[in-house]
């Protein structure tokens, strides 16, 4: 009975679309820097603006991580939670029928 029930409980989760899972939302980390070349990089000007779009560049993506770092975590507690959730019940289930067959 017990493993009919967690085959069947198996089998519905991997059977079971993909609902309220969204795709992650790509970075939006625009312009993205391309190099100018060796002979820009020498004016001064030219490297300090590159150097600029850099930091920039690095910092939205930075930023994009620890965010998707965020809702990773999210959804790794969910995921915990649920799991939890399922060993209680199974557990519950599991004392019910012992308790049963010592009867």
């Amino acid at each position: 009975m017990k493993k009919t029930l967690l085959a069947s409980a198996v089998a519905l989760c991997l059977s079971a679309p993909a609902v309220g899972l969204a795709e992650a939302p790509k970075p939006k980390c625009d312009p993205k820097p391309e190099y100018p070349g060796h002979l820009a990089m020498q004016s001064d000007t030219r490297k300090k603006a590159f150097e600029k779009e850099l930091n920039a560049y690095k910092d939205c993506i930075n930023a994009y991580l620890a965010d998707r770092k965020v809702a990773m975590k999210s959804e790794e507690d969910a995921a915990n939670a649920a799991i939890a959730e399922y060993n209680d019940v199974m557990k519950k289930i599991n004392e019910a029928q012992k308790a049963a067959a010592d009867n």
